[in-house]
């Protein structure tokens, strides 16, 4: 069941990898973005955490699209392992399990 559930799980991990990559690059763009900002005097210090917070809040939306994968996957994985464990009562029993 264990091997199932983590099959199932895997392609998951997958998705979530590429996402977070992909969001690790904007955060690490804008930041790179606000400092060259602040340092050639094109935006005040003010501003510099302004822009930075407005990151942090846009990666709010991020959190829940892993959460949403992360649930995605468990239930992927807890649906693998109950199709195994009743194929498993069905040979050992032979009664027909759904």
């Amino acid at each position: 069941m264990l091997t199932a559930a983590t099959g199932a799980a895997k392609g998951h991990a997958k998705d979530l990898e590429n996402y977070l990559k992909a969001r690790v690059k904007l955060i690490a763009d804008g930041t790179a973005a606000i400092a060259a900002d602040l340092l050639e005097g094109e935006i005040t210090e003010e501003d510099a955490k302004f822009a930075f917070d407005e990151i942090r809040e846009s990666e709010k939306t991020a959190v829940l699209a892993v959460e949403a994968t992360s649930l995605a996957a468990a239930q992927d994985a807890i649906n693998a392992a109950l199709a195994v464990a009743a194929k498993a009562l069905s040979t050992a029993t032979g009664i027909a399990v759904p």
